[in-house]
């Protein structure tokens, strides 16, 4: 028997008692549906702080109990229908992980309104939008993962061999990631809004290469993915890719087939089914992976200015701790914020330019500022520039060799 609710008002859930035999029904009743229910605040809301080795508190169940998830050593998948808490869902993790501070965060929110960015202050990596810089900056930090795992599988496997005590079943052990001689800090990487990674033309064979890749080897190596995304199909998340992720959470999705996509082949006919949920369940989503059975678990609420106080914690233990690095330590790279790249095209103008040919931008970022030049210069376009609130469109003028000619332009 799987949990399920079983009426329209979701206040009743059979499940199966795991200490007993399996035929044993286990029957609860509440007087109200989960998403009426008191939640209690977060542990972690006013103090205290994580531990990646350990489970992070991301809700609780139909009973109130505490639903926690490990997160090392696997990879987790979100799936629901658009403004059901998907956001939420992984931002608690997200937050939960910011206060380990050996944690190196990358967080990348594709879905461009931006809902991580209390997470800024504290990532490695960190970028935000649908235009063609942040996703490729996403795209950027999956092969640096790569060669991370790369790294990492060498140098396990030399530390197994000599001091076989310190990475048993070569794994990494929080001691290990603590040793800095190693460099082998886990890292957490999350994309928001996987469709527009993995769909995109240019970036999305590539990306889904390194994340089919990156989720099989790097687990064992400290290295976690979390995907989110509406419904993963074969371009918003593909099938190697999903098929590899251990932990699945589906809030409300709309039919069978996203309901197995997000959860597993077959769950819906096993009776797991998100679309029991209504579209007032926000945040109440079912989860695989964690406990042996299923589990129905309402994520903790934790909006931005909560997750700003989070993060203002999390940023002073890191700095006592020294491991600030990346674009919470103000360092410049191809991974910076997608807005990094229109703050240094905006200050390659000279006096009396009002516009410039978009490859005379690119051109001068690549002199002034290589680290933040996008990939394929020459094609860098108006997309770029309009969601910033500049002006592209086309122009004319006169080529270093007198030469008229049309082409893109920015002022």
């Amino acid at each position: 028997m799987r949990p399920q609710p079983t009426s329209s008002a979701s206040a009743t859930w059979p499940e199966t008692d795991p200490d007993e035999h399996a035929g044993r029904l286990v029957l609860w009743v509440d007087d109200r549906p989960l998403r009426e229910l008191h939640m209690p605040a977060w542990p972690l809301l006013k103090d205290g702080r994580a531990d990646i080795f350990q489970a992070l508190p991301l809700g609780v169940d139909v009973r109130g109990r505490a639903v926690n998830v490990t997160l090392i050593f696997q990879n987790l998948l979100v799936g629901a229908m658009p403004r059901q808490g998907k956001t939420f869902s992984v931002r608690v993790l997200l937050l939960a992980a910011a206060l380990d501070p050996i944690v190196q965060l990358r967080v990348f929110e594709l879905k461009g309104t931006d809902d991580l960015s209390p997470l800024r202050k504290v990532s490695h990596h960190y970028a935000s939008g649908i235009i063609d810089p942040a996703i490729e900056a996403c795209l950027r930090s999956l092969e640096d993962l790569n060669g991370e795992v790369e790294r990492r599988s060498e140098l396990i496997k030399e530390i197994a061999a000599k001091h076989p005590m310190d990475c048993p079943e070569n794994k990494v052990t929080r001691k290990l990631c603590e040793n800095p001689r190693y460099d082998l800090a886990p890292i957490l990487a999350a994309v928001n809004g996987t469709q527009n990674l993995f769909a995109h033309p240019g970036f999305g064979d590539r990306a889904a290469e390194l994340a089919e890749r990156i989720i099989k080897v790097g687990p064992a190596l400290g290295i976690i993915l979390i995907l989110a995304t509406q419904k993963p199909n074969s371009k918003s998340c593909p099938t190697g890719v999903r098929s590899n992720v251990a932990m699945r959470m589906a809030l409300r999705v709309a039919d069978q087939d996203t309901n197995d996509m997000i959860l597993g082949t077959s769950q819906y006919k096993n009776g797991v089914r998100a679309t029991s949920f209504s579209r007032k369940d926000l945040g109440i989503g079912m989860l695989l992976g964690e406990a042996d059975d299923v589990q129905i678990v309402r994520t903790y609420y934790l909006d931005n200015p909560a997750g700003d106080a989070v993060t203002d914690r999390a940023l002073e233990l890191r700095s006592a701790a020294g491991t600030l690095t990346g674009v919470a330590a103000g360092e410049l790279s191809v991974i910076a914020a997608a807005e990094t790249l229109v703050d240094h095209a905006a200050a390659v103008f000279r006096p009396g330019e009002a516009s410039l040919w978009n490859e005379v931008i690119v051109t001068r970022l690549a002199q002034e500022h290589p680290s933040c030049t996008p990939g394929g210069a020459r094609r860098t376009s108006a997309t770029h520039w309009a969601p910033t609130g500049s002006n592209a469109g086309s122009s004319n003028g006169t080529t270093a060799r007198g030469s008229g000619r049309t082409s893109a332009a920015s002022t």
